[in-house]
């Protein structure tokens, strides 16, 4: 039985039985803040159908709209309360949802049942009439309530701060998502990809603690549906980790693999340099050096060279080159280091910091970079990849055929 077959069978059940068609009258800009701040968990793609909609139920018994997301690995749900007249639900492909309430102006907007999988939106002067699916078959997501939960704030900035030192493949599960961990003395959030490693910060009120691996793409869900300053309640039930606040609850499926001990990993570098400089005089030259980089015809490897009371960094490709200093106050060391590191992760890197940096290297060339609440580590590019990279460079040419030499017999 196909899927319209089934929807529509629920509809002639529910006119059969005499069911109050829904109708209620919401605030526009609750609901649309709600519904764009759960649309990174609905998916573009899905062979269900109604998973690439919203479940909207209007509930007359405690008098509140619930709006649902769902795709079957993490589930968002909201609610608040509206002006329900009669209770019901229906599913509505995503962003024609979010487009309509966008466009309408009024401060009400009234959602009406007019007959079985039809319903109008009314706002002012303006009313869309729309076909709908029915609730009853949308696929209700696992959001277990657990036994035990941990008070904490600020997981959205610490996302900002580790999503892109996230492995991009999965050969080793645990490190294709971030690791959080909750404890007494704040938050952590902590990314790897075999090559940088990420550890960011948050000193806030925490009354237990609390430790899993979310994957990359749900915590960036979880991300776009909070505020910094939003307080969560969190707990893990089997093979969930579920969040809430007032009017929402967010549940996803944790990775379930240790990850790996990063401390010891920071603790394994032995610095012989040490140097502290402000990141806003260094940030215009990784940014240029990085741009020209890129600008080969292949990415070209970065080189920072540490000089006592300077940090001088370059690149160099096929096109040109670039380079930028910037003065730092030496702390520790004096010989002098370089390195060259990928420019892609080194820009990473510096994209997430701010203020105040530390910067320490040991004689590998293993790099840590520290900010007040983070700290990132990175692994230098081999002697053999720098100079492979720099015969590819230096051998010339072929100029472009002309368009005779390509096409002969027209010329």
């Amino acid at each position: 039985m196909s899927m319209s077959e089934i929807n529509l069978r629920c509809l002639i059940w529910q006119a059969e039985k005499g069911l109050c068609l829904m109708k209620f009258t919401a605030n526009r800009k609750i609901m649309l803040e709600h519904l764009k701040s759960m649309a990174r968990v609905v998916p573009k793609s899905s062979p269900v159908q109604e998973l690439r909609g919203f479940l909207v139920e209007a509930n007359e018994d405690d008098g509140y709209l619930y709006l649902t997301a769902n795709n079957l690995e993490a589930a968002i749900q909201r609610k608040f309360k509206p002006e329900v007249e009669a209770g019901g639900e229906f599913v509505m492909e995503a962003k024609t949802l979010i487009d309509i309430l966008s466009l309408l102006a009024e401060t009400d907007v009234v959602f009406e049942e007019i007959k079985p999988g039809i319903i109008e939106i009314k706002s002012g002067y303006c009313t869309y009439t729309m076909h709908v699916l029915s609730g009853r078959i949308y696929p209700r997501p696992e959001m277990p309530f657990p036994e035990d939960t941990v008070k904490t704030s600020g997981l959205r900035q610490l996302y900002s701060k580790t999503y892109l030192t996230v492995a991009a493949n999965n050969a080793t599960p645990a490190l294709s998502g971030i690791h959080i961990e909750i404890n007494g003395d704040g938050l952590k959030a902590i990314s790897c990809n075999g090559q940088c490693v990420a550890l960011a910060g948050r000193e806030t009120k925490c009354d237990g603690r609390l430790s899993f691996t979310l994957p990359k793409a749900t915590y960036s869900y979880l991300a776009g549906a909070i505020s910094d300053d939003d307080e969560l309640e969190v707990g893990v039930s089997g093979p969930y980790v579920t969040f809430m606040k007032e009017g929402m609850m967010f549940s996803a499926r944790h990775i379930p693999h240790e990850y790996v001990d990063v401390n010891k990993l920071f603790d394994s570098i032995k610095p012989t340099y040490t140097a502290k400089l402000e990141f806003d005089s260094f940030r215009d030259q990784v940014d240029t050096v990085c741009n020209i980089a890129a600008m080969g015809s292949e990415t070209s490897y970065v080189k920072l060279y540490f000089i006592n009371d300077r940090i001088e960094i370059s690149t160099k490709n096929d096109l040109g080159g670039g380079q930028g200093t910037v003065e730092a106050v030496c702390i520790d060391g004096n010989e002098d280091y370089s390195f060259y590191y990928p420019a892609n992760r080194l820009k990473d890197i510096f994209k997430t910091v701010e203020g105040t940096l530390v910067l320490q290297l040991d004689k590998r060339g293993y790099l840590l970079v520290f900010d007040r609440y983070s700290k990132f580590m990175m692994t230098p590019v081999t002697e053999q990849a720098v100079k492979k990279q720099m015969e590819h460079f230096s051998v010339p040419k072929k100029a472009p055929k002309s368009k005779a030499e390509q096409n002969p017999k027209a010329a």
